[in-house]
């Protein structure tokens, strides 16, 4: 962020300590500077301390620092006569000046006034120029990181996606137990059952019992064992037999199917648990043809 605010702000503005580059002064201003400190780069700014940040410093006039603009004109033409901006940055200023002004005359209801109208499509412009920052660190520093971890992990544990993959296609036991308790674990109207099984439970007085809370904690005991066993039963770990080839197989495959199947893992956990829960929600809710069947009682209803 720091580096964003010098890069873009890098014309100099005179403040009280002295001349320092825009950005500089945005960063040392006292809405930000608690953020962070003096002379630091914070590693978060809210929009309107940023927009209020701005403001203040392009009219900022050293020879009249009492004088303070009140209202959109008066920013207007403070901006205009700035010689703290580029001139592109006060051509997008003052567009976005201009766009809130035809706003503010176009509504017939005003609840908002034109400077606010301004500063909220300043908050805009700099949140979505945020979004753009974090995106390029994410590919600069959280992409190489996440990969270093997948590697590690994925190394580690021997966590083979082909190796899985050819275990649950010949063992269907296993296959559906994991499937089963994926989609019904994750699965929203489950927790709620589960929650409301446990609030049936608790007595008028809502103190529970040794005996009371033991049998509640029992199921979910079982519930865990019996995943648990699942997953141990899952090839996962290092051996001797992995470099072992099959009656009729070469070790120059077998060395291949390692590499493509850790490969395949990495990629997997690089994309993200979000990006797998929208994936597996998109594949629970596939249906054949037609909208979703409505239930019985809507159906009773609609009569």
């Amino acid at each position: 962020m720091g580096r964003w605010l010098l890069t873009i702000f890098d014309k100099p503005v005179q403040t009280m300590a002295g001349e320092v580059t825009l950005g500089q002064a945005i960063m040392d201003h006292c809405s930000i500077t608690a953020l962070s400190g003096q002379g630091k780069a914070p590693s978060y700014i809210d929009a309107k301390n940023f927009v209020s940040a701005l403001l203040e410093k392009v009219s900022f006039d050293p020879a009249n620092p009492e004088s303070i603009a009140s209202n959109l004109d008066e920013f207007i033409e403070k901006i205009k006569k700035s010689n703290s901006l580029s001139t592109e940055l006060k051509r997008v200023i003052l567009t976005y000046a201009q766009e809130a002004r035809d706003t503010y005359q176009s509504v017939d209801k005003k609840t908002k006034s034109e400077l606010d109208m301004f500063r909220e499509k300043l908050e805009t412009w700099f949140d979505s120029s945020m979004e753009r920052v974090s995106g390029r660190l994410k590919r600069k520093y959280m992409r190489p990181l996440t990969f270093w971890i997948a590697l590690c992990i994925t190394a580690l544990m021997n966590a083979d996606s082909i190796a899985v993959a050819k275990f649950l296609y010949g063992n269907p036991e296993v296959r559906s137990q994991l499937a089963q308790q994926a989609y019904t674990k994750t699965s929203a109207e489950d927790i709620n059952k589960q929650i409301q099984a446990i609030e049936r439970s608790i007595p008028d007085t809502g103190v529970l019992s040794a005996a009371q809370i033991k049998a509640a904690l029992k199921g979910r005991i079982e519930i865990i064992k019996g995943a648990n066993e699942t997953l141990e039963a899952i090839p996962l770990g290092w051996s001797k037999a992995e470099f072992i080839p099959k009656p009729g197989g070469n070790l120059f495959t077998l060395i291949l199917s390692k590499i493509v199947g850790l490969a395949a893992t990495i990629l997997a956990i690089m994309m993200g648990a979000p990006f797998w829960f929208d994936v597996l929600n998109k594949v629970s809710n596939l249906r054949g043809v037609g909208t979703k069947p409505a239930k019985t009682e809507d159906k009773e209803d609609g009569k």
